[in-house]
C-alpha cells in the first residue's frame, strides 16, 4: 500500500514517520495488515528522507495552498493519507484567507481528485472547542471554536464526515491537545511557548514563563499522538462514532508540575531557571482551553494519554540524542 503524510517535516510529522517506518504495516480496506510499499512524505519545506529505511520513501515539496500542487498529491493514488499540514493559530488570525487556502481547501482536492476513496486520517485540534467549557471536555461537548484555526479544523471535520457518508473517503479525525516537546528554535506559537518551559531549561537556558504556576493544561507527547493516529487509522469504520471525530485523551498537568519534572529529569546537566512573569494575553488564551480532555470513544479503541510528564520529558531527551527517523 502507498501511504502519504502531509506536514511530514514538522514535529508531529517526524514522529509519525518514525512510527510508520518502525512497523512498516497498516490496516488495509480488507481489515488485515498490509506492508507499506511506499511512504510519500510531503511538506512545504524539503523533507529529509530517512536513511536505511526498509520502506521505500519518496519526498515531495510544495505549498498545499496551491490547487495545482494539491491536485498533484491527489494523483499519487495513495491508499492512506495522514493529513497533518496546517497554518497555526496566530498566522490564521493574521491572514484568515491564506489560512483557509492551507487548512481547508486542500482537503477537497486530496479527496475529490483521488482515483479511489482513500483512508484519510486528519489531525484536528482541541481548538475546535470554545466558549464556556465544563471542567471536563468529553465526547458530549459541542465544537464551538473561538479562533479561525479552530473554525477551520471544525469545518474539515464536517467535510470529512460528509465525504465518508458519500463513500468518497474513509475518514477519521483526532482532536489533539498541546503536543510536546518540539525541539529546535523557539517560535511565537502558543503551544511552543508552553514547550519552552521544558525545552529551554533542559538546554541550559533560562526561560520566562508567562503562565501562573497553577495553570492546568492538557498535553500529549508526539510519540503518543503518532501511536494514536496509527491506531485510529487501523480502526474498522464500523467502530467509529457517527461524526468520525474524537478527542485524544490527554494528560493534565500544571505548569508547576512541569517545572518540577524538569528538575527531576534534568540529571547532571546544568538546568536553566524558570522565571514567572505574568502575560495576561497568553494566560487568557490558555485559560480558554479545556483543562481536562477525555474521550470514552477513544479509550475504547485503545487511544490513551501519556502515563506522566516525566515520560514525556524522557522521550524528548531520547529523541534529541538520536534525531534520525
Amino acid at each position: 500500500m502507498r501511504v502519504m503524510v502531509t506536514g511530514a517535516a514538522g514535529f508531529l510529522g517526524t514522529a509519525l514517520t518514525r512510527r510508520l517506518l518502525s512497523s512498516g504495516r497498516l490496516a488495509a480496506g480488507t481489515g488485515g495488515l498490509e506492508p507499506i510499499n511506499e511512504l510519500v512524505l510531503v511538506d512545504r519545506h524539503p523533507v529529509a528522507a530517512p536513511p536505511q529505511s526498509a520502506v521505500p520513501v519518496r519526498t515531495l515539496a510544495g505549498d498545499l495552498a496551491s490547487p495545482a500542487f494539491a491536485a498533484e498529491l491527489a494523483q499519487q493514488a495513495c491508499d492512506s493519507i495522514f493529513h497533518l499540514a496546517a497554518t497555526l493559530t496566530l498566522q490564521a488570525e493574521q491572514d484568515p484567507v491564506q489560512a483557509y487556502a492551507t487548512n481547508v481547501a486542500p482537503v477537497r482536492h486530496l479527496i475529490e481528485g483521488a482515483a479511489r476513496p482513500p483512508r484519510f486520517v486528519f489531525a484536528s485540534s482541541i481548538a475546535v472547542f470554545g466558549g464556556a467549557l465544563p471542567d471536563v471536555v468529553d465526547d458530549t461537548v459541542r465544537a464551538e471554536p473561538d479562533t479561525t484555526y479552530g473554525t477551520h479544523k471544525a469545518i474539515v471535520e464536517l467535510l470529512l464526515a460528509n465525504y465518508s457518508r458519500l463513500g468518497r473517503a474513509d475518514a477519521r479525525a483526532l482532536r489533539l491537545p498541546i503536543v510536546l516537546i518540539r525541539p529546535g528554535a523557539a517560535s511565537p506559537a502558543v503551544s511552543d511557548r508552553v514547550a519552552a518551559i521544558v525545552r529551554e531549561p533542559l538546554s541550559g537556558r533560562d526561560v520566562v514563563c508567562g503562565l501562573a504556576p497553577d495553570t492546568r493544561i492538557p498535553v500529549a507527547s508526539a510519540g503518543a499522538v503518532a501511536e494514536a493516529l496509527v491506531r485510529l487509522h487501523d480502526t474498522p469504520a464500523g467502530r467509529l462514532p457517527h461524526a468520525r471525530a474524537m478527542n485524544l485523551p490527554a494528560l493534565t498537568v500544571s505548569i508547576a508540575e512541569m517545572a518540577a519534572s524538569v528538575l527531576r529529569r534534568g540529571g547532571r546537566r546544568a538546568v536553566g531557571a524558570i522565571r514567572y512573569e505574568a502575560d495576561a494575553a497568553l494566560q487568557r488564551i490558555v485559560d480558554s482551553w479545556p483543562a481536562v480532555f477525555v474521550s470514552n470513544q477513544a479509550s475504547t479503541l485503545g487511544l490513551h494519554a501519556d502515563a506522566d510528564f516525566d515520560a514525556i520529558i524522557d522521550q524528548y531527551l531520547a529523541d534529541a540524542a538520536s534525531p534520525v527517523n
